[in-house]
């Protein structure tokens, strides 16, 4: 019991240090203000914090505006280095292996609910690629439900152009903080799970690159386009895969030619329009017709090198890490391989080493659990005490992921083959 107490007072020294050190400048140097009531609950009452995760430093900034230290729940990464091991310990953050069902994290979260701790997720489980929230799955609201918790909701305005997950720098705009509160009463709680996610669901539903009050302010960088090719993988002048190349302030296609500049507003300037261009060639002011657009045809053309015989669909110069596991979080990744990383006609990934030829992957798509993108450029999944990274020079890694995701959504005709 005194073990508990202490380590919870060295908690709350720490989360207080790092607020008012990291916290408080962060809404001072990134111009962030809240608007709506910020509830506070009162100390030993549980809640749940939901809110939409875009940035590296939102932890930071959404406790700079809570009075009570909260349990983040974070991703393992963050867990396989000693100092931040130790210091997430101290901060008692919660661990999760990304889009896979964990049975400990959710002990460890009810753990900390039932010790009156605030405890804070997101509805995407990481960070999002183009500022848009997705819908929270039911296991929040069912816990919510069971456990009769009130919620806090945050939506961040403004966090995703400060940071965008494809970018390793920073960017100087206007964030907002909007805040609600629900189920402050437990009595109020639905008991149909759906219709509490759709009261959470309704707070949080956004999209911030088609936010005027957002987008008007300018996010300027000097390198704002930097590593945006790690989310478009396609040219939509010449329909090419894996050719556009980012530099300072610019994108472009080193097949045709084709040249943007990009404003930190999330908006496009042509510079140069692309030739040859094939007929559906489209050109796009706004970043976020442009990822729409990338993602709308990316299957479709690839259906279509399948018809016509291309095999493989597409390839890229890789690095592979692999590492055999117990569990999923004690990832040990041995010296990397280089190679090819194909995708062969039935959606199969096959990795073939360099120097000799040898496969050392492959596997469908659709068998690969755990599929997720870390540090931005590394794709990651795992097999049966298996675990496997990749990297592509620059390229993205999440096209894979976005492949294994359109496929898990096809369901199978009935001839019991799939739709691809």
């Amino acid at each position: 019991m005194i073990g508990r107490r202490l380590s919870f007072m060295w908690r709350d020294i720490l989360w207080w240090w790092l607020k008012i050190f990291v916290g408080l400048p962060l809404r001072f140097l990134l111009h962030t203000q809240s608007e709506g009531k910020i509830f506070n609950p009162p100390r030993g009452q549980p809640a749940f914090l939901v809110g939409n995760h875009t940035n590296t430093l939102d932890p930071f900034i959404i406790s700079s505006f809570i009075k009570r230290p909260i349990c983040f729940v974070v991703t393992d990464d963050d867990f396989r280095y000693k100092i931040t091991r130790i210091l997430l310990g101290w901060l008692k953050v919660i661990p999760t292996a990304k889009n896979i069902p964990d049975y400990v994290t959710m002990r460890t979260l009810i753990k900390a609910v039932k010790q009156g701790q605030i405890v804070a997720v997101s509805p995407e489980g990481g960070r999002n690629w183009d500022g848009e929230v997705p819908p929270l799955d039911e296991t929040i609201p069912r816990l919510v439900k069971k456990l009769r918790l009130p919620v806090i909701c945050v939506k961040q305005r403004g966090t995703y152009l400060t940071w965008p997950r494809w970018t390793n720098l920073p960017r100087r705009g206007k964030i907002i903080l909007q805040f609600n509160y629900l189920f402050e009463n437990p009595a109020e709680i639905p008991d149909d799970v759906a219709e509490i996610a759709r009261m959470i669901n309704e707070k949080l539903r956004y999209s911030e690159l088609e936010d005027p009050e957002i987008t008007k302010h300018v996010f300027g960088h000097r390198k704002v386009a930097e590593h945006l090719e790690l989310r478009f993988w396609l040219c939509p002048h010449c329909r090419n895969f894996f050719v556009l190349e980012s530099k300072g302030r610019h994108l472009y296609c080193s097949n045709c030619g084709a040249r943007w500049e990009l404003s930190g507003n999330g908006t496009f300037v042509l510079k140069r329009f692309g030739e040859p261009a094939v007929p559906e060639a489209r050109n796009f002011k706004r970043y976020i017709d442009w990822a729409h657009y990338n993602d709308a045809v990316t299957m479709p053309m690839l259906l279509d090198r399948k018809r016509k015989g291309k095999n493989p669909l597409v390839s890229l110069a890789a690095r592979m890490w692999s590492s055999s596991i117990q569990t999923r979080s004690d990832r040990r990744f041995k010296v990397p391989q280089e190679g090819t990383a194909s995708l062969t006609p039935d959606f199969r990934m096959v990795f073939t080493r360099t120097s000799d030829n040898k496969v050392l992957i492959d596997i469908p798509l659709r068998e690969m659990k755990g599929a997720n993108v870390v540090w931005n450029q590394k794709f990651e999944f795992f097999l049966p005490q298996a675990a496997y990274r990749l990297a592509f020079y620059g390229q993205s890694a999440y096209f894979w992921h976005f492949l294994t995701k359109k496929l898990g959504e096809m369901t199978p005709r009935i001839d019991g083959r799939q739709g691809v």
